[in-house]
């Protein structure tokens, strides 16, 4: 590491532009690919979200129909519909 100072240290003006660029360049895409990991990220845990919650409202149908509520009335209460509920 301590070479690597030394080396940039004797970069003539043209060398040390063109190193400046690449660097800058460098951390333009390390920033962007690590924004994209954070969205991709925020985005799968959404997705894990609506699925828990799908998930739990069949679950509360699958016990409202087993304690022997309606078809019409679990369907109101979870927002499911009479054809998945009936499927269950």
């Amino acid at each position: 590491m301590e070479e690597r100072k030394h080396q940039i240290a004797r970069f003539t003006p043209d060398e040390a532009r063109i190193y400046e660029e690449s660097l800058k360049h460098y951390r333009d895409m390390n920033n962007v690919i690590n924004s994209a990991k954070r969205e991709g990220k925020e985005e799968g845990r959404e997705e894990g979200r609506e699925e828990g919650r799908k998930v739990a409202k069949y679950e509360d149908a699958i016990k409202m129909k087993e304690l022997g509520s309606t078809v019409d009335f679990i369907a109101k209460v979870t927002g499911l519909s009479v054809e998945e509920i009936e499927k269950l």
